[in-house]
């Protein structure tokens, strides 16, 4: 009996993964990475141009329902398909940054994230950055504006906020003193909503390794329980160092109601960020807050930054994770 054809196999790899789940909910650490067609996968080849040499790479994305309400998965791929390496690669929307993206599909950066919208996922234009000031244009799938709406009866709501209109002059004169101007408005989850809150996963792999980041933050009685677990594996985990200094500096934290907390975040972050971890595999980081001790009884969706250093080369990458500030440290937050 013969073997299926190519096209179907193609087909069914865009839908379900070998363990059962949507391929777009999986990273290239389940399945080897995407192909260029098969099911939803958007594909594109682009080049970056440095010192009369021409780099081409490829991105691929991927889009799922999760079979839960407005829930879905969103996939990113990026490949350097030539012969040199390609220095200081930058792809905003995902939240990648890199030193040196080498060539083939072992160095291939494969991440994914499960997340919440009343819109469908489009395909649209993304830029992608690399060496000095060279960009690219890819399309993919993406939930424009990437907000994590938990609208509907399950889920508290999350809403963008502008800093200015919830952060008192001081804290704000204090985030721009210390080179942390929030510009673009912030996720925010206000606490008098009697609804759970909704929980973020999202995985990263690259050359051997897998980083998983999954945050939730739920209110008993009168306390917040702040919740975000990192999980590193694979072989070339075993020798890398990481930071993770917004995770670790919340540990220490008591209060956020106040400029004298925000200052001592933000010290503690900076002194976190120059204290890289050696054998890490995984950790839970946790910390209580009553909910008088929040600024306008509201949590946040903050984006951080984690910086791994494995193979000789450096991976920064954003993630989300629930804080009881409002500050958001994006890729320009990376080690230079």
């Amino acid at each position: 009996m013969g073997g299926l054809p190519l096209c179907l196999v193609l087909l069914l790899w865009g839908a379900v993964s070998v363990a059962g789940q949507p391929v777009a909910c999986a990273t290239k650490s389940d399945d080897g990475g995407l192909p260029e067609t098969g099911g939803s996968i958007v594909s594109d080849k682009k080049e970056f141009y440095d010192a009369s040499k021409v780099y081409p790479v490829r991105t691929f994305s991927d889009r799922a329902s999760t079979g839960n309400t407005a829930e879905f998965c969103l996939r990113y791929e990026i490949e350097n398909l030539g012969p040199n390496s390609i220095q200081n690669f930058y792809w905003g929307l995902p939240g990648i940054r890199i030193k040196e993206l080498r060539p083939g599909l072992s160095d291939r950066q494969s991440r994914s994230k499960t997340i919440r919208s009343t819109k469908d996922p489009e395909v649209l234009p993304t830029t992608i950055n690399a060496f000095a000031n060279e960009s690219a244009t890819p399309k993919v799938w993406m939930i424009e504006g990437q907000l994590a709406q938990a609208e509907g009866a399950q889920f508290a709501e999350v809403v963008a906020v502008d800093p200015a209109q919830l952060l008192p002059a001081d804290v704000e004169n204090l985030l721009v003193q210390n080179a942390f101007p929030q510009h673009t408005p912030i996720l925010a989850v206000r606490l008098d909503q009697e609804k759970e809150i909704y929980p973020v996963r999202e995985t990263v792999s690259g050359n051997g390794f897998t980083l998983a980041v999954n945050s939730r933050a739920f209110k008993l009685q009168d306390t917040v329980i702040f919740q975000t677990e990192v999980v590193l594996s694979g072989d070339a985990a075993k020798e890398a160092t990481i930071l993770m200094p917004v995770l670790q500096a919340l540990q220490d934290s008591k209060a956020a109601s106040s400029i004298e907390y925000y200052s001592a975040f933000l010290n503690s972050v900076k002194k976190q960020g120059s204290e890289p971890i050696k054998g890490f595999t995984s950790r839970k980081f946790a910390t209580n807050m009553s909910v008088d001790s929040l600024l306008g009884k509201t949590i946040f969706l903050s984006d951080h930054v984690i910086t791994l250093r494995a193979n000789d080369n450096e991976y920064c990458y954003r993630f989300q994770s629930y804080t009881p500030f409002a500050v958001d440290f994006d890729l320009d937050r990376c080690p230079e």
